[in-house]
């Protein structure tokens, strides 16, 4: 009790209430039948950006069931070694007690697949099993590198903690199947992602008669975080040879992250011109930028399920990007955009000629997009999916 007081009195009042932030929605559908089913959810800060943020602040409003959730990982940037440490000794111990105060049917986990992120929640899963919990883990993020080290040095260690899960949750077939050589032979889910509902409500429909009968302009849009895994210079390399083709092209960047000085200073070194660097940018800033765009460009070099690029679906752009994680599942070359297994910048520029050379070819992806992510990137519908997992893993629990 003195180690746990210590630890408390160690870090910020509010990473403490941040640890322990609860939500508890209006209840299942009275139509099913079923009572809420009662979740712990640890989930990163969901005040802060990122994917998995993003991804639980969609859902939060729409799970009829009845959830709990409880913050971890690191609360800021530049978080000290000494201090992370203490954190994650803190965040276990109040789970550990919030798990023993509640009456909860799951424990639902969120982690990327990295190794801080593994080891912090496998000392979660662990302390979970140790109080007969169901446990799910929804693995949102996947480090190819990273897996490789796994395979070779750490799968035993791995299989001992994670193989107590109940079930897996990941946004990609391709991912099942590497948790399948990994040696996890339980119930493994392929769940989507959902897009914001007041995007779909503000981003309004491209008028289909935009750049028909004239090409005088060609808006690009890169919008995630600025790192060089994102593809940040690939994409200011294929604007770089697309310009010297079309001087009409221009390229906006929307985003924070580590590289975002070097890629301005690589933007002034090759003295590229009409290209914006708007930062980190969200709700209404973020739907003008959207507007404004004629295609959306994410080289990425790996991915779950990117939610920008469904986000540009849902406001009518074609995508160009790299056939990484869950977007070769449903991405449809040459329908909803391109997608290409290379990261020559070549590639990506002559694939956004295309668009820039048939605007009824741009006209038709659009309206196929639009389309497509407005019924299977919802909110509701993605919702909805989690609370059958969650169902079906409680109705099969050991």
């Amino acid at each position: 009790m003195n180690f746990a007081v210590k630890l408390m009195t160690s870090l910020d009042r509010s990473d403490c209430w941040a640890a322990t932030e609860s939500f508890h929605p209006s209840g299942a559908d009275p139509a099913s039948g079923d009572r809420p089913i009662r979740v712990l959810m640890a989930t990163p800060d969901m005040s802060r950006p990122g994917g998995v943020s993003q991804y639980l602040r969609v859902l939060r409003r729409h799970l009829r069931d009845s959830v709990r959730y409880f913050t971890i990982g690191k609360r800021s940037e530049g978080e000290r070694a000494d201090r992370a440490v203490w954190r994650l000794a803190l965040d276990s111990w109040r789970f550990a007690q919030v798990l023993k105060n509640g009456a909860y049917d799951i424990v639902h986990l969120n982690p990327s697949f990295l190794p801080r992120a593994l080891i912090r929640d496998g000392i979660l899963l662990l302390i979970s099993k140790a109080r007969r919990k169901t446990a799910i883990v929804f693995v949102h993020g996947w480090d190819d590198s990273f897996e490789g080290a796994l395979s070779a040095h750490f799968a035993r260690l791995c299989r001992i903690v994670y193989n107590r899960a109940d079930a897996f949750i990941v946004l990609s077939e391709e991912f099942k199947r590497k948790l399948r050589r990994l040696g996890y032979e339980k119930n493994v889910f392929v769940q989507g992602a959902p897009v914001e509902d007041e995007l779909l409500e503000n981003c309004q429909p491209i008028p289909q008669n935009r750049g028909h009968g004239r090409r005088n302009s060609f808006n690009i849009l890169f919008l995630a975080r600025v790192e060089k895994e994102k593809g940040i210079y690939e994409a200011l390399e294929a604007y770089r040879l697309l310009k010297q083709q079309y001087p009409f092209v221009s390229l906006m960047v929307a985003g924070d992250g580590s590289e975002l000085p070097g890629a301005v200073r690589y933007a002034c070194a090759q003295k590229l011109p009409d290209i914006s660097f708007s930062g980190h940018v969200e709700h209404a800033a973020k739907y003008e930028i959207f507007q404004n765009a004629d295609a959306y460009l994410l080289p990425s070099y790996n991915e779950g399920l990117p939610i920008s690029v469904l986000e540009a679906m849902a406001c009518g752009l074609p995508v160009i990007t790299r056939a990484v994680g869950g977007l070769r599942d449903f991405f449809r070359d040459g329908e909803m955009g391109f997608i290409a297994e290379s990261r020559n910048p070549e590639v990506f520029a002559s694939l956004i000629c295309r668009l820039i050379r048939n605007p009824a070819l741009c006209s038709s992806i659009s309206r196929l997009n639009r389309t497509y992510a407005r019924d299977q990137f919802t909110g509701p519908r993605v919702a909805a999916s989690l609370e059958r997992i969650y169902r079906s893993v409680l109705a099969n629990a050991d």
